[in-house]
């Protein structure tokens, strides 16, 4: 059996994403099924209609499942329709507002919130803090919606418009959330918190306040995890990263493609919730395993052949 993945980023773009790709194929070669991936990277030019395509591009190459990650809410709807109408599952990251045989959602709000319950813990109520946000992509407009209930909710002061576009990374990139930083930097003479939406926007900010002397001067706090936030941790330039369990996703994401295909259950439109995960504090830093430790982790076989 082949299941097609359609990643929404080349690889190596952004480390969770690649996580996530890791988890699923490992799991599903434990089912005995073999990942083929297609990349439909939703910076470039033609996308969504090359998300629509790699998901037909999967229906003609007979693939016996397929795994679009969800950017938009309303797409691939035509890709899809055509697969379950020939039969094949359809498992999507994250809930479209489209027919599909299941999808498992990923926490954000929740993330959000408990990532600014650990910030609340390092400052005085009512202090100021900059939040900036990320590409509009379904995942990332929960988890600041969730930093930013949460901020109030727990009493300290929000500064920024982090759906600004003055104030958000857009390109979900370390260069991106430097320029971003760096008009929060402008416009803010001084904060007590950072809240940078994840781990590569954290990378630019920490660059920021470093190019402009204010290094030191902001607790940040971000999400996913990854080796180059557990990193700042360790160095004590971070306060901490959400871990969402990447890989945990992408396990039973390749759970639901087994149900489907080796076990041939009718899975009738499941919605599950993926892993929380955890803050990764400098205590727990230490304690932290690379990606590669957790599955088998070797190379992606790019196309459907």
């Amino acid at each position: 059996m082949r299941a097609l993945y359609v990643s929404p980023l080349r690889y190596g773009a952004n480390p969770s994403v690649d996580a996530f790709g890791h988890g699923l194929d490992d799991r599903l070669a434990e089912h005995g099924i073999q990942m083929r991936v297609l990349t439909a990277n939703f910076f470039s030019r033609g996308w969504p209609d090359s998300l629509e395509d790699a998901v037909l591009a999967g229906v003609e190459g007979n693939v016996d499942a397929i795994v679009p990650y969800i950017v938009q809410p309303d797409s691939p709807a035509k890709g899809v329709a055509v697969a379950l109408a020939r039969g094949i599952p359809v498992v999507t990251v994250e809930r479209p507002r489209f027919s599909v045989s299941a999808s498992v959602v990923l926490p954000n709000f929740n993330h959000g919130v408990y990532m600014v319950e650990h910030l609340a813990t390092l400052l005085p109520a009512g202090a100021d803090v900059a939040v900036i946000g990320g590409p509009r992509s379904v995942d990332d407009c929960e988890l600041v919606c969730g930093i930013t209930y949460a901020l109030a909710a727990t009493g300290l002061h929000l500064v920024n418009d982090p759906t600004s576009p003055r104030y958000r990374n857009d390109t979900d990139d370390v260069a991106g959330g430097q320029a971003a930083a760096l008009n929060v930097l402008a416009d803010f003479a001084r904060l007590a918190g950072l809240v940078p939406y994840n781990d590569e926007t954290m990378l630019g900010t920490l660059e920021a306040l470093r190019t402009t002397g204010r290094l030191g001067e902001a607790v940040t706090i971000s999400r996913n995890g990854t080796p180059s936030g557990v990193r700042a941790v360790r160095d004590g330039l971070h306060a901490g990263t959400w871990d969402l369990d990447s890989i945990g996703l992408g396990q039973l994401v390749a759970d639901l493609v087994a149900r489907a295909t080796v076990a041939g259950e009718d899975l009738d439109g499941l919605c599950v919730c993926g892993p929380i995960g955890r803050m990764i504090t400098p205590a727990r830093a230490t304690r932290w395993r690379p990606y590669e430790e957790r599955v088998a982790w070797h190379p992606f076989r790019d196309g459907l052949d």
